[in-house]
């Protein structure tokens, strides 16, 4: 939250015309807080009462200001609200923010100033004290909007040219000096961020410049200075959790993971619904090989999960890679079995976390982590049946996914040779211009991993011939789908290609085989067209069972529920936090 010195000299806001947003889901506090703007000369001034509402109103008109409660519904706080609006492009520079509660604890407060809003009032407040704080965030929204237009009209040049301009016209100011550094070290100018910190410390020192500084500083290479001025800030002030991020991050850089982990949990402990702080735990201790530290990580991330759009999911896919690195580094099997309870209780609590329209997506990529953890200790059949059992919902409707559902499913499918899978999703990722972090690392090392697309290469191109002589050369396509087999032991496509053979064949002493194959297609979800073709091989199979084997009939018994299909996950109509 910025803090003005000039503001006394400026004149006070045209409040009558100033168009204003309250958000509170509680109708009497509302109507009180509404009776109160108007006190203060307020006139324009439109309500909500959850995040939807909020949403459909910022959809509509641009505001002045805007007041938002912490604790709304239990949907989304305050602040997560405020993220939601900014993440949507629905607020302008020029709209003062300013979140208001009753409730004065530590958490609540510290939340509410991580999304830096220009003000933060807790309630009751008297009558001048509330007007002086609402013409502090309009006033800080009117400095900073010039120098966002130049920054969004004629680029970071311009916006560094204004903002100097800006101080020099109205003298010092916390806000436009944080934003000056932050658009320097933007364009990476170095040499000119050390100039301006060492004049804003010499007359103007706030903590944002230190920040500054020790970011400059590690850029800079001297690592030892940034750490000596982080730990000396959080010294002064201990609430500073934007310098425990900075500290951990630099303290596990420099190799000192353990230290670097009980700053990180410094940090959750006194912000624990922020998910950045959790996920940077959860990776610490993975490296440090900390389970409980790990755990108590997982369940506040759960607990917390950031529901707005698919971030949620990105930090679930972010955490179990931490969970995989952390459970193969352990050699106890028991001390691994007590990890997979944990995740169990982690996938739970963000179950009722979400909301029902992310549940299935959750689904999927439980079944997804389930594989990746079956397949890495051999258990290929289990894998591949969790695999397709997570996907099984969004087989003719892959664009739905999300990017990181699609980017953990392809490792898996490629391995088993699931060619028809991997077609689609590849199909969909092509269209998609965009990609999260977890996701451009995924599909880097795919990329990277030359070897296993020249053996799909050659996968879609033996099964694409042995197709298209089953039915006239039999045995030359079953020798084919043989030699897909040997390399890719699951693949769908040549264990039914190879039971369609074995049908047309004929031959005896081939029941070993045929188990095999119908083993590897048995019990599972496939695509629509395997799945017929499985429906079809399975009918001649029982119209054929009867045969008497010494004729050349296939007598194999058949599972009672081999054509049984699990139903797919259902795909709830989406509500508006996902778009």
């Amino acid at each position: 939250m910025a803090t003005r010195l000039h503001t006394m000299s400026l004149a006070p806001p045209p409040w009558h015309k100033l168009k204003v947003l309250l958000v509170d889901d509680q109708p009497s506090a509302q109507s009180l807080m509404k009776g109160v703007l108007v006190q203060i000369g307020l006139r324009h001034i439109d309500t909500a009462a959850n995040y939807r509402e909020a949403i459909s109103h910022c959809q509509r008109s641009a505001y002045h200001l805007l007041l938002v409660d912490f604790h709304l519904d239990n949907t989304l706080t305050g602040s997560e609200l405020l993220t939601l609006l900014r993440k949507k492009q629905l607020l302008s520079a020029d709209c003062g923010i300013v979140i208001f509660s009753a409730d004065t604890s530590a958490r609540v407060v510290l939340n509410a100033l991580a999304v830096e809003p220009d003000a933060f009032v807790t309630l009751p407040l008297p009558l001048n004290t509330l007007q002086q704080k609402l013409g502090h965030a309009w006033r800080n929204s009117q400095a900073r909007l010039p120098v966002y237009k130049q920054l969004s009209e004629h680029g970071l040049d311009q916006g560094i040219r204004h903002c100097k301009q800006q101080l020099l016209q109205h003298g010092p100011d916390y806000q436009l000096e944080a934003l000056l550094l932050d658009m320097l070290m933007e364009k990476k100018d170095w040499a000119l961020a050390r100039r301006y910190i060492r004049l804003f410390q010499s007359y103007h020192p706030s903590i944002k410049v230190t920040l500054a500084e020790a970011r400059v500083e590690h850029q800079c290479g001297d690592s030892a200075k940034a750490l000596q001025l982080l730990t000396h800030l959080i010294g002064k002030h201990p609430l500073c959790l934007e310098a425990m991020d900075l500290l951990a991050n630099y303290q596990a850089g420099q190799g000192q993971p353990l230290q670097a982990l009980a700053t990180a949990q410094r940090a959750l402990k006194l912000s624990p619904s922020a998910s950045h702080r959790a996920l940077q735990v959860a990776q610490l201790a993975a490296k440090c090989r900390q389970p409980d530290a790990f755990a108590q990580a997982g369940l506040s991330l759960a607990t917390h999960l950031p529901i707005i759009d698919v971030g949620w999911i990105i930090c679930l896919a972010e955490f179990s890679a931490s969970f995989e690195q952390l459970y193969f580094s352990l050699d106890d099997q028991r001390a691994r079995r007590q990890l997979h309870r944990t995740l169990t209780q982690i996938a739970q609590r963000a179950h009722h976390r979400l909301l029902p329209a992310q549940r299935p997506f959750l689904y999927c990529f439980k079944q997804l982590l389930n594989a990746r953890l079956l397949l890495a200790q051999g258990k290929t059949l289990k894998a591949k049946r969790r695999l397709l059992l997570g996907l099984s919902g969004y087989f003719e409707r892959l664009n739905k996914l999300p990017s990181v559902i699609l980017a953990d499913a392809l490792p898996l499918l490629l391995q088993l040779g699931e060619t028809r899978l991997i077609a689609d999703i590849c199909q969909v990722l092509k269209h998609r211009d965009s990609f999260d972090g977890h996701s451009q690392l995924r599909l880097q090392a795919l990329r990277e991993n030359s070897h296993a697309f020249d053996a799909l290469r050659w996968l879609e191109s033996t099964f694409k011939h042995a197709q298209a002589i089953r039915h006239s050369q039999p045995s030359q396509a079953l020798f084919h789908f043989d030699a897909i087999i040997h390399d890719y032991p699951l693949c769908s496509e040549a264990h039914l290609g190879r039971l369609d053979c074995l049908l047309r064949l004929q031959e005896p002493g081939l029941a070993t085989r045929v188990r095999s194959s119908l083993l590897a297609v048995s019990m599972m979800p496939l695509p629509d067209a395997l799945a017929q073709w499985r429906s079809e091989i399975l009918g001649r199979m029982r119209a054929s069972r009867q045969s008497d084997p010494a004729t050349g009939g296939l007598s194999v018994p058949l599972p009672y529920s081999v054509n049984r299909d699990l139903p797919p996950v259902r795909i709830e109509i989406w509500a508006p936090l996902l778009h």
